[in-house]
């Protein structure tokens, strides 16, 4: 009985301290420094916005950090009602606006996950024109690879970031049979990345090229809790490591090495971006051990170039490429 009476004591001690170390998110002083605003995906069952905003109160953010809450509570119905999730947005933009004229010129960032991404665009693109937002966060984005941000990308004075995963297989697999949130039927934009869409005007172009800035999934990320999945980079870690100094105004200390596949790209950048004959299978040239004097090859673990030590890296087929260290580690030979 003494064991049980003082489980109950001790549990009850921890959630009084638990609740004495609740963070307040929508305090005045937090208004009065800026505004971010969060996002759920549809369905809203994963708690996904709220480990967004501990990622993001724990990476330093000190503005107010409201959830809007968009949801009807049905993944189907919140992914294929785009007439309900455009007046959704239209709410969130007066949000916004409202924000604005009572705080002047503070910063206010907008962060979605999934479908919730398009309410996030769809606000964007529904501000008034003497109205904009400081940036937006894009994760696991549901919209049509091809969909066109311009609206939404003049709508940030800084810039949109997306973060994706082509190991998303909510996106690969469901979103594929359901329908991007924007109906457009084809991949989305949180799988492949986003790309201009077909025919666009070189404005279009130059706004995409200027605002939008695209973060690949890569598998040093899995130690920030991000394993490639589809709520993976809401992880609190993740977010705090990656996120929270965008939204600040920084660079990431480690910003991730890969780049996502474009949407229209036929070939990943690192190939598409490489001459012809520097693209065969053979190992390059500078991977190739040299053998000292005793024709012995150098043992590149040693090498004092970290520049110069390569690992294998075996793909389908049996085919071998080696690619430089530096494309996975931050640092040479460790994670970041």
């Amino acid at each position: 009985m003494r064991i049980v009476v003082g489980l109950l004591i001790a549990g009850g001690a921890l959630a009084v301290t638990a609740g004495c170390n609740q963070v307040n998110y929508t305090s005045p002083e937090r208004y009065e420094r800026g505004l971010v605003v969060c996002l759920s995906g549809a369905g809203d069952m994963m708690g996904e916005t709220e480990r967004v905003r501990a990622g993001l109160a724990a990476g330093g953010v000190n503005r107010a950090i409201e959830i809007f809450e968009w949801s009807r509570g049905g993944v189907l119905a919140d992914q294929a009602d785009i007439a309900e999730n455009r007046r959704r947005a239209g709410q969130l933009a007066r949000r916004i606006e409202d924000y604005l004229q009572e705080y002047f010129d503070r910063p206010v960032h907008l962060v979605g996950v999934s479908a919730g991404t398009g309410i996030v665009v769809w606000a964007l693109e529904a501000l008034t024109d003497d109205e904009k937002v400081t940036g937006a966060v894009l994760i696991s984005s549901s919209l049509d690879a091809k969909y066109d941000l311009t609206r939404a990308l003049e709508s940030v004075a800084d810039r949109i970031y997306s973060f994706s995963s082509v190991a998303d297989t909510v996106l690969s697999l469901g979103v594929t049979w359901t329908g991007t949130v924007d109906r457009g039927g084809g991949l989305a934009g949180g799988l492949v990345g986003f790309g201009p869409p077909d025919h666009a005007s070189e404005h279009t172009r130059a706004v995409y090229k200027e605002k939008l800035t695209q973060i690949g999934w890569w598998p040093g990320d899995m130690v920030l809790g991000h394993l490639g999945g589809h709520l993976g980079a809401t992880s609190p870690g993740f977010v705090s490591a990656r996120m929270a100094p965008l939204v600040m105004g920084r660079k990431p200390e480690t910003p991730s090495a890969a780049e996502p596949v474009r949407a229209n790209e036929k070939r990943p950048p690192a190939l598409a971006s490489r001459p012809a004959e520097a693209r065969r299978t053979d190992p390059p040239a500078a991977a190739t051990a040299k053998k000292g004097e005793a024709g012995k090859p150098v043992d590149h673990k040693t090498a004092k170039d970290g520049k110069q030590r390569f690992v294998d890296w075996n793909v389908g087929g049996g085919r071998d490429r080696r690619v430089e260290e530096s494309q996975f580690f931050a640092e040479s030979g460790r994670l970041p």
